[in-house]
């Protein structure tokens, strides 16, 4: 697997205008003996739920806001976005070279060394608690391959995944998925349409879909992001409106099953 060059070589965007309407609280279950936090936001009303697996810088100002928007949008999610890596996610010195960016992924979010499924799991876990019935994920970059993995797993209890400007999503890395997924594509990405058009093949209740943001860069909707600049902004908001819609779209067939 390889990174797009814009994973490796752009930096975190230093901004914090956004007055966080969730909080972090601790997991139910402790992940290989220790305790772990997540970002819960949305109507603690909805029975729809979201896991949110973030990009390579973890929390961010820019991550919280489209958490939050997320949550708010098509009716009302209840999120939760778990502490992925512990530590703090990426820092400035691994970025430039893709072997050290790899490296850094290696040691942190090698989806069976640190434990990415057991974290998702146990997500899922607190928001059944809470009253959610279906169960949707949400990746960033790197987090939308673990979301393909997660929901490549026998029995895995999520109806749909998929994110904005997935890296690593390829024919291969998608053949054993069981839901259908929603990919959105930066400039900076691979032709993700083969991936799509294979994965209606499936006959999943929900088509997957696909939208390319040719004018935007990789990363613009987590960490990476700048919503202070006007067309930044906008594109992550129809995102996220896109992201709604279809994981409203995929809870309401679900709901149809029960």
């Amino acid at each position: 697997m390889s990174l797009v060059p814009a994973c490796c070589n752009t930096p975190a965007v230093d901004h914090a205008h956004w007055h966080n309407k969730g909080k972090l609280i601790n997991l139910s279950t402790d992940i290989a003996g220790k305790t772990r936090k997540t970002y819960h936001t949305g109507s603690k009303d909805s029975k729809r739920g979201i896991v949110a697996i973030c990009d390579i810088f973890g929390y961010h100002p820019t991550s919280y806001q489209f958490y939050d928007r997320l949550a708010e949008s098509h009716g009302g999610f209840q999120l939760s976005a778990p502490e992925y890596f512990p530590e703090g996610g990426i820092t400035p010195e691994y970025l430039g070279e893709s072997s050290k960016v790899m490296g850094w992924i290696g040691q942190h979010g090698d989806y069976h060394k640190n434990h990415i499924l057991e974290v998702t799991l146990a997500a899922v876990e607190d928001l059944r608690k809470a009253g959610c019935t279906s169960f949707s994920l949400v990746g960033q970059c790197w987090g939308v391959l673990m979301a393909a993995k997660a929901v490549s797993e026998e029995g895995t209890p999520f109806s749909s995944a998929g994110g904005p400007h997935p890296s690593f999503i390829s024919l291969e890395t998608t053949k054993d998925v069981k839901t259908p997924m929603i990919l959105l594509a930066s400039k900076d990405e691979a032709d993700l349409v083969p991936v799509v058009e294979h994965l209606n093949t499936k006959g999943f209740p929900v088509e997957s879909f696909h939208q390319r943001f040719d004018n935007m860069h990789h990363g613009w909707t987590g960490g990476r992001g700048d919503w202070n600049v006007p067309e930044q902004y906008t594109a992550a908001l129809e995102a996220i409106d896109l992201l709604g819609a279809f994981y409203a779209k995929v809870a309401a067939a679900s709901d149809s099953k029960l």
